[in-house]
């Protein structure tokens, strides 16, 4: 398998690859397609895409900043879920020094509870602490998060460093960032 980086300019494998984000992850969990070209430029951000022979496996976007890597979506083709390519692509992303911080939805329906299932048998481990994810789209509700980690529990100060990151680097690729940015400027 190899692991890519796209740019927009490849455009017939970054359609592909924006498909399979957007039929992955529901609007309120996305950014838009302009918000995700500007946070391609950024130094901390890895949007990964997973081929194998010609073919689109899945994807892999996530932040690395300090000893701290932030899986922010994982998705795997849908035609091929079900065969440990998602496991595949966790392992690439845990084989690294770095303490893994995700989130995942609460633990409402089966669905959510496989998701848990799926990170515990890769090694991780549900914290104790909570994560309120400002929306990537207006007119979205803010959404209560359950915090996972790997390879150990995080510790306060962790979790602190992930808020931080996320509050001052992830949001600003965000729907709205900009104008909430510039009326902060104008003051």
């Amino acid at each position: 398998m190899e692991f890519l980086r796209i740019e927009p300019s490849d455009t017939l494998r970054w359609n592909e690859m924006w498909k399979l984000y957007e039929e992955s992850f529901p609007l309120s969990e996305r950014r838009r397609e302009e918000d995700h070209i500007r946070a391609c430029a950024d130094p901390f951000f890895f949007p990964l895409s997973v081929w194998e022979e010609g073919q689109l496996i899945g994807i892999i976007f996530y932040w690395e900043w300090d000893s701290y890597r932030y899986p922010e979506y994982l998705a795997v083709n849908p035609r091929l879920r079900g065969q440990g390519y998602g496991s595949t692509i966790l392992r690439y992303l845990c084989d690294s020094a770095h303490t893994l911080i995700l989130e995942i939805d609460p633990l409402i329906d089966e669905l959510s509870v496989r998701r848990l299932q799926f990170y515990e048998r890769a090694g991780f481990t549900l914290t104790p602490y909570r994560f309120v994810h400002l929306p990537y789209r207006l007119g979205i509700t803010p959404k209560e998060l359950l915090i996972l980690s790997y390879p150990n529990m995080i510790d306060k100060q962790q979790y602190n460093d992930f808020l931080k990151f996320m509050n001052e680097r992830v949001i600003r690729y965000c729907e709205g960032y900009l104008f909430q940015d510039n009326l902060k400027h104008t003051d």
